[in-house]
């Protein structure tokens, strides 16, 4: 009887030190390194589809002259085609990027993409 309470004493122990251990790791682990995301600039909606909790958009913008386009979800109350949002971009490789609600570097987005040269499909 005395190892049937501690064998479940001790998986009851075991099932505590592993939810601990997953918060510790979902609340610990870093995301993806966006600090070289620092230039911002305008994008604008090409197209979009209400999903009804979000938008999936496609987007483009330009940087030096060059035009990129994406897609993403955005979570809004509303929005249209030609409506604009922000993003952050790479200076060195404008192709990288991310749609941010806050600022650009380290402490802004955290939703990286990869623009692309040609308009991609909702």
């Amino acid at each position: 009887m005395q190892k049937w309470i501690l064998g479940a004493v001790g998986l009851f122990v075991a099932m505590i030190a592993l939810f601990i251990g997953v918060v510790w790791f979902l609340f610990t682990r870093e995301g993806p390194d966006t600090s070289h995301l620092t230039e911002a600039q305008s994008a604008e909606v090409l197209e979009l589809l209400d999903t009804g909790s979000a938008y999936n958009v496609v987007y483009k913008y330009v940087y030096d002259g060059e035009i990129f386009y994406s897609s993403t979800s955005i979570q809004s109350r509303s929005m249209d085609v030609g409506s604009t949002f922000i993003v952050c971009v790479d200076p060195d490789d404008p192709a990288q990027h991310a749609q941010t609600k806050t600022n650009c570097g380290s402490d802004g987005p955290t939703n990286p993409h990869e623009g692309l040269k040609t308009k991609p499909e909702l």
